[in-house]
């Protein structure tokens, strides 16, 4: 069995590892690390296709040459020994010595070789091209001469020695030439093919990858900066993106988050303000109740210090009768103010913590103001006030007791709080599905600045409204409070008004105006 050697020159090819270089990626956007990374994988990946592809080229052409060589040293050996049997028999280095010659020219004609024929001693023979270029084949030779096959390579030039055997024995060697120029040029041609070929795959890939990338990142830059925004307190209306892979739903994720964020910090804020005004609240409630007491205490003092007084004189002088008469209507005066006060204060204070019981029913306002005009017109006369009237029929839904007590609270203030031979005037008008009642004296006039705060409890004006009867100064906040717990308002709404009551033959007077307004229920001048 033949054995196979290989004898390559010392200058063989040097295979060199590729370089590991390190790139900063810091601050490198996705736009370009994705198409990067791509070209990298595609470049690995054509480096390696590109290796296997040649390699096999390479291994097939080296296998091809092998075995055509193998094929054409084995024709040698059949026509040599063909000869050799066929003629006159004779040693072999003698049939060597004079047939080699010519077989060799014959055999580099038919095998398109050059073909040259050593005897069993090592000698050339036969050389079918005698003045060609000549390579040192002794080492090659003595290989051949053990009978093995032994092939050198130079550049593009192959030199194949195999032994020739004989019926006897080893007849010689012979020494085939060829050339591998034409599969090198395969081979660099597939190279360069490969090259260009993988280097415009590359380029386009990268190409189409930074596009299709780009878009990726528009969306990704999009989405980051809804996030800003979010955190910045802004809040997207709609969806960023028109997509249904991952980025399509984290667009719809951060949408509905906003969404949850701004329901959240809005009710937030709506609690917020809702605790800053009940701790405004309980803070103006807090000065209301400081003030109720300081003015309650006072209001309280005033009667009681008048009431020690007396009690005091009527100690040191209690046999003087003008003394005692004097000293019993004062204590029943004051006695009667406290137990105002005292009521109108319990009265004020259920109201303000408690819902006050009503008793709501329909009520013939005519009749109601008639019956208030004729309560306080004695009062009036007795002042020298000239009180009119000029009521409608209507009828309201109300609680009579609190009505009564509203129209009378403010016709008693018209009276006390009037100048001598002044005038009260007490009317109402219907207006659509509301019914007014007025209330006009030709008492001082209020400032505007002062209209709000009549109808705080214990309110003190200036002293140009003149106080002859003392007053508790919780009525009108009572009435307001009445009138707003029936559905009404009570208010002020006319001061120092020309034109005040020119409708009663009061023109040009100066006075006062003070307006409760109720839902109708019936107004009789229409039916």
């Amino acid at each position: 069995m033949n054995e196979h050697h290989s004898l390559h020159p010392e200058g063989s090819l040097q295979s060199t590892d590729p370089q590991k270089r390190k790139r900063k990626r810091t601050g490198l956007s996705l736009r370009w690390k994705f198409p990067l990374v791509l070209a990298a994988l595609l470049l690995f990946t054509v480096g390696v296709l590109s290796w296997l592809v040649l390699t096999g080229i390479r291994a097939n052409q080296t296998d091809q040459m092998e075995r055509g060589l193998k094929r054409q040293a084995e024709i040698v050996e059949m026509r040599v020994k063909q000869s050799y049997l066929l003629g006159a028999r004779q040693l072999p280095e003698d049939f060597m010595k004079k047939q080699a010659p010519q077989l060799a020219v014959e055999l580099g004609v038919s095998s398109n070789m050059r073909v040259i024929l050593y005897d069993g001693q090592g000698h050339e023979v036969g050389n079918s091209l005698p003045l060609a270029y000549r390579t040192d084949v002794s080492q090659a030779l003595s290989y051949a001469l053990q009978g093995k096959i032994a092939y050198i390579t130079e550049g593009s030039s192959v030199t194949y020695l195999a032994p020739l055997q004989g019926p006897d024995g080893l007849l010689g060697v012979v020494q085939l030439h060829s050339s591998t120029e034409a599969q090198q040029q395969f081979y660099q041609a597939i190279a360069r093919l490969f090259l260009w070929t993988g280097g415009a795959v590359l380029v386009l890939s990268f190409i189409l990858g930074l596009g299709y990338v780009s878009r990726q990142t528009r969306d990704i830059g999009r989405l980051t900066r809804a996030s800003e925004q979010i955190s910045a307190g802004n809040y997207p209306e709609a969806r960023l993106l028109r997509r249904q892979d991952e980025l399509g739903r984290l667009d719809e994720g951060m949408l509905q988050m906003s969404h949850v964020i701004r329901t959240s910090i809005t009710a937030l804020e709506n609690e917020k303000l809702r605790l800053e005004e009940a701790v405004q609240r309980l803070r103006e409630l807090e000065q209301q109740q400081k003030a109720f007491i300081g003015n309650i205490s006072h209001e309280l003092k005033t009667p009681l210090t008048s009431i020690q007084a007396y009690a005091d004189l009527l100690d040191m002088y209690g046999d003087d009768p003008e003394l005692l008469r004097e000293a019993r209507e004062s204590i029943a005066k004051e006695t009667k103010r406290l137990y105002e006060l005292v009521e109108d204060s319990l009265r004020l204070a259920v109201l303000d913590k408690y819902d006050f019981e009503l008793h709501t029913e329909e009520v013939d306002l005519h009749l109601l103001l008639e019956d208030a005009g004729s309560r306080i017109r004695g009062k009036a006369a007795a002042r020298g006030l000239n009180f009119s009237m000029d009521t409608l029929p209507a009828k309201v839904c109300g609680d009579p007791k609190h009505l009564i007590h509203i129209v009378l609270n403010l016709l008693d203030n018209a009276v006390k709080y009037n100048r001598d031979e002044g005038w009260v005037t007490l009317s109402n008008r219907v207006e659509k599905d509301t019914v007014t009642v007025y209330v006009r004296n030709s008492g001082p006039w209020i400032p505007r600045d002062k209209w709000d705060m009549i109808f705080e409890p214990f309110a003190t004006l200036s002293h140009d409204r003149s106080r002859q009867d003392s007053g508790t100064g919780l009525g009108l906040p009572l009435a307001r409070r009445l009138a707003e717990r029936m559905g009404g308002e009570l208010r002020l709404t006319a001061s120092e008004d020309s034109e005040l009551e020119k409708d009663n033959g009061h023109s040009g007077a100066i006075g006062n105006e003070f307006s409760l307004r109720l839902p109708l229920l019936v107004y009789e001048g229409f039916e």
